[in-house]
């Protein structure tokens, strides 16, 4: 008999907000001002929260790094080495509107399934990819 659906599972809203609020708070302490985006696992935006006077075009690169960190299955910043000499594909990737090809994307794991992922932008690539970690951090130590 053949299946005709497929459950997949994904981070609640609570879980959503913990992941933001924590990459917000990070930010804070970095002295930054961040946007963060949280989606599902169809990269569909569950929380978006944005520091104020966080740069505006940063939000939009938020949820393009959450949606390819999701998507892929992979943080963000892995694309630059995967796409080396690869210009071809590199140039192809980088058209599609919703992919970011650089870091502050995380995919977020619970017990080894992609459920959803956290982008985050405004800092430097550094600064966002700390920002996103630290999101991870706060959701496992979470009960």
């Amino acid at each position: 008999m053949m299946n005709k659906t497929h459950v997949q599972v994904s981070l609640t809203l609570e879980a959503a907000l913990v992941l933001a609020k924590a990459a917000m708070h990070k930010g804070d302490e970095l002295g930054i001002k961040i946007n963060a985006v949280v989606v599902d696992t169809a990269g569909n935006r569950l929380v978006s929260l944005r520091e104020p006077g966080a740069p505006m075009p940063s939000m939009d690169y938020a949820e393009k790094k959450a949606y390819t960190a999701v998507h892929f299955k992979q943080p963000t910043d892995k694309w630059a080495a995967a796409l080396e000499g690869r210009a071809v594909l590199a140039n192809g990737l980088a058209q599609h509107e919703k992919m970011a090809l650089f870091g502050g994307g995380l995919p977020v794991l619970i017990e080894g399934v992609v459920v959803g992922a956290i982008g985050v932008s405004g800092g430097k690539v550094a600064e966002d990819i700390v920002c996103a970690e630290a999101a991870i951090e706060a959701l496992n130590a979470v009960n």
